[in-house]
């Protein structure tokens, strides 16, 4: 079987450089709040802090433990592409269980907003729709919306290479 696509193994890339970043922010908190020590490396977060308040409050630990989860899925992305480069049976799976993890973790995320699951619509900053749709439900979407693309195509390929896997030849 083919490598990993080259747009699945270009969204990992991003996705485990994006990924250590948001959870680093949170980790280092609060010398990556503006004010703090590492702030200028993370500008963009001063105004995403604004709209999702999670990110401000140091006392919620919810936003702490999808930080820690990310930095696992960062550890299993590089493993799968790693196993990629040699061209390992289990990067297939592999792709899937982490992109599987991705993609629920952002739900989760994402549902903890959604009245009345919660009462943490109050930690939105915010009521205006533009704001609310650019900077916390379309960067936050990309994360259900690619994911669950490379959820789709790991599918597929798995249940190709499972028909090849149990005999050695290729299934008809």
């Amino acid at each position: 079987m083919a490598p990993l696509p080259g747009w699945v193994q270009a969204w990992l890339v991003c996705s485990a450089v994006v990924q250590t970043w948001d959870a680093s922010f949170i980790c280092l908190r609060p010398h990556t709040l503006p004010g703090g020590a590492l702030d200028l490396y993370w500008k963009p977060y001063s105004l995403y802090i604004e709209i999702d308040l999670r990110y401000k409050d140091m006392a919620d630990s919810f936003v702490l433990a999808q930080s820690l989860l990310n930095y696992v899925e960062v550890f299993l992305i590089l493993v799968i592409l790693y196993m990629n480069y040699k061209s390992s049976s289990h990067t297939v799976l592999g792709t899937l269980v982490a992109q599987t993890m991705t993609f629920w973790k952002t739900v989760l995320y994402m549902m903890m907003y959604v009245p009345p699951m919660s009462d943490s619509a109050v930690m939105l900053g915010t009521t205006d729709w533009v704001e609310l749709i650019f900077l916390f439900i379309i960067p936050n979407g990309l994360w259900i919306l690619l994911p669950a693309a490379t959820m789709w195509t790991m599918w597929g390929r798995a249940a190709l290479q499972g028909g090849t896997q149990a005999s050695g030849k290729k299934r008809r």
